[in-house]
């Protein structure tokens, strides 16, 4: 049970905090124009949903939606939560409760993120099978420049994301910290991605994004994706492909070359009747 007085003081130097990003970035972007950035603030909002997976502690999921509300976030997902948004929830959103009150929850990631065409996963390392994670300021460009859902996906408090979860992002994100001890709290990343999306979107003029809307096919989402993965994997399996990789290893590194060059639903439409076929050929071959 936390103190009356220890939970104001945390109260307090977080606001502190909250509100030092928040006039920097306005002090930053004090030319831009005011109703072009309002527009683009509002498509951000409808376009990017903050996801935490996990979670076990339910101050962390109140801080998080107040670091959210104080960049204009309010899309706020649940994932397998491991505690109940509770009275120390509400208290540590402050003036954010609507934001949980809001928030959706769903049993697994797949689900989370089945109608999304960006998903991107924090972790903590700096690069995975030999791809280096974008910077929050380059994940947040990204996410300003995208047209579909997208989805950012934040860990558990002790563990992170597992590899299964990051093999459903098609980006992953780092935040750098000292080495010696990178111990970030969860909102605190929440805190640092949601500004470098709010100075992101405020730097983006909105006749820009006009121009890529409709530059560029339709992007799969999650649920496309979901149903290719399944079939490499039956196809592998079926072939014995893995060689003397274990068969997890390759399922995961495949998972994971296939999101990062985000096809489009009509490509995904065409791998899919390939592989089925590959599939209905070595089934009969096997007979």
């Amino acid at each position: 049970m936390m103190l009356p007085a220890l939970r104001t003081a945390r109260t307090a130097i977080f606001t502190m905090g909250c509100m030092c990003a928040f006039r920097i970035c306005l002090t930053h972007n004090d030319t831009s124009n005011a109703s072009s950035g309002g527009n683009v603030t509002s498509k951000l909002n409808a376009n990017c949903r903050i996801v935490l997976v996990g979670t076990s502690h339910p101050a962390n999921i109140g801080a998080a939606a107040r670091a959210m509300k104080t960049m204009a976030l309010s899309q706020l997902t649940l994932v397998d939560p491991q505690c109940n948004l509770d009275a120390q929830a509400i208290a540590m959103a402050a003036h954010a409760d609507d934001v949980l009150a809001n928030s959706h929850s769903y049993a697994d990631i797949q689900s989370a993120v089945v109608d999304s065409t960006l998903v991107l996963g924090l972790t903590a390392r700096p690069r995975r099978d030999g791809v280096p994670a974008l910077t929050p300021k380059e994940a947040a460009a990204m996410v300003v420049a995208e047209q579909g859902p997208t989805v950012i996906l934040f860990g558990r408090e002790r563990t992170g994301l597992t590899n299964e979860e990051l093999g459903c992002c098609h980006r992953l994100v780092h935040i750098p910290a000292n080495p010696d001890y990178p111990a970030l709290n969860l909102a605190a990343a929440v805190q640092i991605m949601a500004y470098e999306l709010f100075c992101a979107q405020s730097l983006t003029p909105v006749s820009a994004e006009a121009e890529v809307v409709g530059s560029r096919e339709s992007l799969a989402t999650g649920r496309h994706l979901e149903a290719l993965h399944n079939l490499f994997d039956e196809l592998v399996t079926m072939g014995e492909m893995a060689g003397d990789q274990p068969h997890e290893t390759l399922r995961l590194r495949l998972r994971a070359y296939i999101n990062r060059t985000r096809p489009s639903v009509a490509e995904v439409d065409m791998l899919h009747g390939l592989l089925k076929r590959l599939v209905i050929l070595k089934g009969h071959q096997r007979e």
